[in-house]
């Protein structure tokens, strides 16, 4: 976390700090493209990770800690906000079209519910440790509901497993050691990224809890 606060000039002025992190100490992205691969041949990848995802939990609960007091000691003074992940998934599994590479491709029922709960682990490790400090939580997942990759183009806030992206994006999906799996038409391998509906939520839920924490000073 050093190279980040540095960059950022924390010190004793800093009034605010925003942060959103923790998908990638947990392994989401290659959490989902192992469900992927695992999908095109009708196996379930909660097979693969159920007997290691509470050593992951137990990996982000640890580092967040650790980083919530670094951000802690170097603006001692500031209001600090942490961000959690919006709904990427359906509560519904039924909701995605099987195969739908737009949406959550080749991902089975049983793998979508589990993969939810891993989601919803993740944010809840976000916000404990967040209120064990006295922080505040914004809760993306609340206000992004019904938003999710399996929604319809214009509905939903997250792009599925390919959606619409830059160029600048990989247009296949890697799957180990297996021949990347392209993307269709002109979509890219966003892997459940916010396209700009989802960032702009963000910056609204962000906004006024930012507002909300400065009239309190």
């Amino acid at each position: 976390m050093d190279p980040q606060i540095e960059r950022a000039g924390l010190d004793e002025t800093t009034d605010v700090v925003t942060i959103g992190v923790g998908g990638n100490t947990l392994g989401f992205a290659e959490i989902l493209v192992r469900c992927v691969k695992d999908g095109l041949f009708g196996r379930y990848c909660l097979n693969h990770f159920e007997y290691e995802i509470g050593q992951r939990y137990e990996r982000v609960l640890t580092e967040y800690e650790a980083m919530l007091e670094a951000v802690h000691d170097a603006a001692p003074n500031a209001k600090v906000i942490t961000i959690g992940y919006p709904s990427v998934l359906p509560g519904k599994p039924e909701d995605c079209g099987r195969g739908d590479l737009t949406e959550l491709a080749t991902i089975g029922n049983n793998d979508l519910d589990w993969l939810w709960g891993v989601h919803a682990n993740l944010n809840e490790i976000i916000k404990t440790v967040t209120d064990e400090r006295g922080d505040r939580f914004v809760d993306l997942a609340a206000s992004s509901a019904g938003h999710d990759a399996c929604q319809p183009a214009g509905t939903k806030w997250v792009e599925g497993i390919c959606g619409q992206a830059e160029n600048f994006w990989p247009p296949n999906i890697p799957l180990a050691d297996l021949p990347p799996l392209p993307c269709p038409g002109n979509t890219r391998a966003t892997m459940v990224h916010p396209n700009a509906a989802g960032h702009a939520n963000t910056a609204k839920q962000v906004e006024t809890a930012i507002r909300t924490e400065l009239q309190k000073s």
